[in-house]
């Protein structure tokens, strides 16, 4: 019989995160569970998605979060700075005292994550475009032009992650984003328009980037805490 895995947290990502959500955005949140013993001895790093009408969640074995976190993984690192999150042990609590050094560890490489996700939604855009579906092609806009903007609010905030990432109700570049989203740019050359703007701000910011240096000791502090943490909850299983 297998052991039961446990949950961590759990954590709204995603538009409703950044208060970029139009009616029909989904909630996104992400899971993270302490592995069983039967996972720690076949190896298995379990992870699984499910949908509802209401929300979209993500399942991921926390042993997958430092990795996640020293690659600076957008859409990992938001988790610790979620605008809504429930904690069922307090690992969260932890890691979310020292949230801006985990954000901060390894700038080079979330300049290079993000330039990855800008492509992917570029390439994205322009493959859903020739198929008429225009609610999903500024959708892949508005998503590629936002993750350029918050490099650009994140030197600009002096490296503060919460205020790159969330947008106050009364921005300027919110409303630009959300009509965005909403279609307000139709034509091919109006939205090809935005992402060379943001493709060319991309490439403004990547000495910024790539100037700063990794922050070996607080990688190995999130890598030991979330070891310690599995460690103390097998104890308690095997127990």
């Amino acid at each position: 019989m297998k052991s039961l895995r446990k949950e961590s947290f759990k954590a709204l990502v995603g538009s409703h995160n950044y208060n970029l959500a139009v009616p029909e955005s989904d909630k996104d949140f992400k899971v993270f569970f302490i592995p069983s013993y039967d996972d720690l001895y076949s190896g298995e790093k379990y992870s699984k998605a499910m949908t509802s009408d209401k929300e979209d969640i993500e399942y991921h074995d926390i042993r997958k979060l430092p990795d996640m976190l020293w690659k600076s993984n957008v859409n990992f690192l938001e988790v610790l700075f979620s605008q809504e999150v429930y904690e069922y042990d307090n690992l969260y609590r932890i890691l979310h005292n020292r949230r801006e050094e985990i954000a901060r560890m390894n700038l080079p490489y979330l300049y290079d994550a993000c330039v990855g996700m800008f492509f992917k939604k570029k390439k994205e855009f322009e493959r859903v475009y020739k198929s008429n579906n225009l609610n999903k092609s500024c959708k892949h806009v508005m998503s590629a032009v936002r993750i350029v903007d918050f490099l650009k609010r994140y030197v600009s905030n002096k490296w503060d992650f919460q205020k790159a990432m969330f947008y106050s109700a009364n921005e300027f570049t919110r409303e630009k984003l959300l009509n965005i989203r909403r279609g307000k740019y139709q034509s091919k050359d109006e939205l090809q328009a935005l992402i060379s703007e943001s493709e060319l701000l991309l490439k403004k910011m990547k000495d910024v980037y790539k100037e700063q240096k990794e922050d070996y000791d607080i990688k190995e502090w999130v890598y030991e805490t979330v070891k310690e943490h599995v460690k103390s909850h097998l104890i308690e299983e095997l127990g």
